[in-house]
């Protein structure tokens, strides 16, 4: 694992390597917008994958921005626009949690397959799902053990699959999967979530390998954030646990380019405190980092019902 110390503000050349317009179309126009290659972000209507829509926009790609609710991407949509008139904002509405997921296929390929003028060059694999309440196993429902793991392990796989003849005609290009260091140390009542997130370092390791074998000049790296302020850990923010804002400024900074590194490793801890947490629970006996992750995940647990507690009481009182 690699990190890399994170910019305040990502500079305009943080993701330089993948703005390019290798494999362009001859037909193309020369606006700038046509210029501009594209970046697909999934789970884009909150969190982590809004603030990559905005980043991402601000370095001016065009975005492709991926979710379930037309409604709220609209309204991404409309904020980036806001800020950054010049920018393409396209839409891919579709479920995450369905397998098969035609909508998926069909929508997706029509845009980076069938469409000349989108020239796709970063996949950022940011959606994820985890079970409400922290239930014990037994507790949950197949359906929602489904979900998650279809969500969080077979979307991702299937986004990497659909994308990868475009990311490989428009390389130097970029596909990115976020996953959790709760994949290394693992906590109780999220073993789905947890399984899923080995699944996805797993599954980027392989393809990592499978890129560098074929001499593909496709970047696959697994990025791998502790807690975020986000839709699953909705609390103020703490050394931590950060904002999704400052979580994904580093995660720009630990992919760019330099000329000691060119290209960044399989996997990255992008964010200064999570690293050095991650290597803290590393050099520890197993015993120790077990109990830390069984205190944070009990903590998180007692913390969701209260709130929960809380809100029922005031809704009461109305």
């Amino acid at each position: 694992m690699r990190y890399q110390k994170s910019s305040a503000e990502p500079s305009q050349n943080s993701l330089h390597r993948y703005y390019h317009a290798n494999g362009a179309s001859t037909s193309s126009t020369t606006s700038k917008k046509d210029k501009a290659p594209y970046a697909l972000v999934t789970g884009s209507t909150g969190g982590i994958g809004e603030e990559w829509v905005h980043q991402l926009a601000a370095l001016g790609f065009n975005v492709i921005a991926q979710g379930r609710n037309e409604s709220k991407l609209q309204l991404v949509r409309s904020a980036v626009l806001a800020r950054y008139p010049a920018v393409d904002v396209r839409l891919l509405v579709t479920e995450a949690t369905i397998w098969p997921n035609e909508p998926l296929v069909t929508g997706l390929t029509a845009l980076v397959e069938d469409d000349p003028s989108v020239r796709l060059t970063i996949v950022i694999n940011n959606l994820g799902t985890v079970s409400t309440g922290f239930p014990m196993l037994e507790e949950e429902s197949s359906e929602s053990v489904a979900a998650v793991i279809t969500s969080n392990a077979i979307f991702p796989a299937e986004i990497a699959r659909i994308c990868l003849p475009a990311l490989k005609r428009h390389q130097p290009s970029l596909l990115c999967t976020v996953t959790s260091l709760g994949a290394w140390n693992p906590p109780p009542y999220l073993s789905p979530y947890a399984g899923t997130k080995g699944f996805d370092v797993a599954f980027s390791r392989s393809l990592w390998n499978e890129m560098a074998i074929e001499r593909q000049d496709v970047d696959v790296v697994c990025l791998a954030p502790g807690q975020v302020v986000s839709g699953m850990h909705k609390y103020p923010p703490t050394l931590m646990a950060p904002l999704a804002s400052v979580w994904t400024e580093s995660a720009v900074a630990a992919l760019r380019s330099t000329w000691w590194r060119p290209r960044p490793p399989p996997v990255v801890i992008p964010y200064r405190w999570h690293y050095w947490g991650q290597m803290l629970g590393q050099w520890s006996p197993s015993w120790l980092s077990d109990t830390v992750a069984r205190k944070i995940a009990v903590q998180l647990k007692a913390d969701y019902w209260e709130q929960a507690e809380r809100e029922t009481v005031d809704k009461k009182l109305l």
